[in-house]
């Protein structure tokens, strides 16, 4: 049994009925209805086995987990609810990771800062650290020791800016070490102090010349959380605000990405995610497309899932060459799949703000080109049935009152596509860490007006997309359209009772207060299953 234990909060551990957007969902407060609604609704909990292990675990920690199991440590995965079987006593290092510890990310930190509650994310990973099994190990000696993508928020400098992160810390005792970067390789070397009881730094920061390379990344042994399996990483745009673009891109060969694809299938996942930040150039080193790389990637994993969405692609990738993504859906439309997501990072309607933060976004392109770019990705990802998320950034520091009208301007644009759009509040990260967080108190009216059309167009285009989204076989279906286009109902009415309904060519209002205390709403029904 393991005395290297690995886990996370709830909200991560969990498939999310099998669909990986509905994650999002645990980035927000509960609002309104208890949290248990939001659990059944975002993050219903994961098998296990009779150990407590997760039948799936989120990729990352996979990675982690298959790294120390090949250099021969005790390590596996437990699923949160179970870690007393392991502590106090037989767990010696505890291992944490996380997307969004404090709810500090986008877009977490958007809606804490519109509603002002923890998120759900916020709210279970306190949870889980402070439950009377783990604080009694840490007083027994047990190692604690953070990372993932959100290990800058246990930094220092992170708890300097907010204090409360750090009382929050010294009431479980403190984090022993936390690791930021790409610790695949590292994390062997941190464990083997802990177990020996040497000295552990507190904070370190893997810089990008420290990334493994492909052939020093695991193998994952065990099935990842709705099939997500990493195809690469790393990207060569150089975005200011993104901390991925400081790391060297790497593409994993086809018989790597088999070997996980391989791990999902035989537990029966037919659905999965290929994880890069831009799938449409998998195996390219630049932002030239490779159809010779591409299309034998997708038949691949066509041959291990019935169903292949992707994790990211760019719009100026899509429209080098835009006939590449009907051979794509030639590969992955069939009887099993009508169409499939992808995140896109729009963040500006504004050629001036491309220049200023993000100009290797829109290469080979020019950046007074972008909002015309946008609009005809979006109309080749419909016409190929691609739906994708839409993020956006508001409050850059580089950013003007002019570039957020922009922005409007080309929301109203992408209107009736088929599209969620996610406005996401600037989080200092990459090449402006040093930057401050962008706040509530900072909206403008222009910015207020942005947040309110996107939201509209999000809830009527989460309506028509109930359909395609929720396309499982089974008696359930039709309970679960039901349940969210309930909830969706809800939040329309919130929107409109609130005054932040807002639509093109409509009257540009002020937020007095951009949500109702809960008091005063009106609570519908909303049928939700066990």
């Amino acid at each position: 049994m393991p005395e290297v234990v690995i886990t996370c909060d709830w909200t991560m551990m969990s498939n999310h009925h099998g669909k990986e957007f509905l994650g999002f969902g645990t980035t927000s407060p509960a609002y309104v209805f208890p949290e248990s609604v939001y659990q059944r609704l975002f993050f219903p909990r994961m098998p296990v086995d009779p150990n407590g292990f997760p039948q799936q675990a989120p990729y990352g920690m996979r990675k982690v987990e298959a790294s120390l199991l090949d250099a021969g440590f005790d390590a596996r995965i437990v699923h949160p609810s179970h870690l007393d079987r392991y502590m106090p006593g037989q767990a010696k290092v505890l291992l944490v990771s996380g997307h969004d510890y404090f709810g500090l990310n986008p877009p977490s930190s958007t809606f804490q800062g519109l509603i002002r509650k923890d998120p759900l994310n916020c709210v279970n990973f306190k949870r889980m650290l402070s439950q009377p099994h783990v604080l009694k190990a840490r007083e027994q000696g047990m190692k604690l020791i953070a990372g993932g993508p959100c290990a800058w928020q246990l930094a220092p400098a992170t708890q300097m800016k907010v204090p409360w992160i750090g009382e929050f810390v010294a009431s479980i005792g403190g984090i022993d070490c936390v690791v930021e970067g790409e610790a695949d390789q590292y994390v062997r070397e941190v464990v083997r102090k802990a177990l020996n009881d040497e000295f552990l730094p507190p904070h370190i920061v893997l810089t990008p010349k420290e990334a493994p390379k492909v052939e020093q990344i695991s193998t994952i042994r065990y099935p990842s959380v709705n099939g997500l399996i990493e195809i690469g990483r790393g990207c060569c745009r150089g975005c200011s605000f993104c901390s991925v673009t400081t790391r060297p891109t790497r593409w994993y060969p086809l018989e790597k990405i088999e070997a996980e694809l391989k791990v999902n299938e035989q537990i029966g996942i037919r659905k999965g995610l290929l994880h890069s930040d831009d799938v449409y150039f998998y195996g390219s080193p630049n932002v030239m497309p490779r159809e010779d790389k591409l299309l034998p990637l997708l038949a691949l994993a066509k041959r291990h899932y019935e169903q292949v969405g992707w994790s990211h692609v760019a719009v100026a990738s899509l429209m080098t060459k835009p006939k590449l993504l009907s051979k794509c859906a030639e590969v992955l439309l069939d009887e099993k799949q009508s169409w499939w997501g992808v995140e896109v990072g729009v963040e500006t309607g504004s050629p001036r703000l491309i220049t200023a933060a993000m100009p290797g976004k829109v290469a080979p392109f020019k950046a007074s080109q972008w909002p015309e770019l946008v609009v005809q990705a979006a109309g080749l990802m419909n016409d190929n049935h691609v739906y994708p998320a839409c993020t956006f950034i508001v409050g850059l520091p580089q950013e003007t009152e002019d570039d957020v009208l922009k922005t409007i301007d080309l929301i109203d644009d992408l209107w009736d596509f088929k599209a969620i759009l996610v406005p996401m509040f600037f989080v200092p990260l990459g090449h402006l860490k040093t930057k401050d967080w962008f706040r509530r108190d900072r909206v403008s009216k222009a910015q207020q007006e942005l947040l309110k059309r996107a939201l509209t167009h999000g809830l009527r285009q989460s309506k028509g997309l109930l359909e395609d989204f929720f396309d499982w076989e089974g008696a359930h279906t039709s309970a679960y359209r039901a349940t969210f286009r309930g909830f969706i109902g809800f939040l329309e009415a919130v929107a409109r009772i609130n005054g932040l309904w807002s639509e093109p060519n409509g009257p540009v209002g002020r937020i007095q207060d951009p949500l109702l205390t809960p008091e005063r709403l009106p609570i519908p029904t909303i049928p939700v299953r066990e």
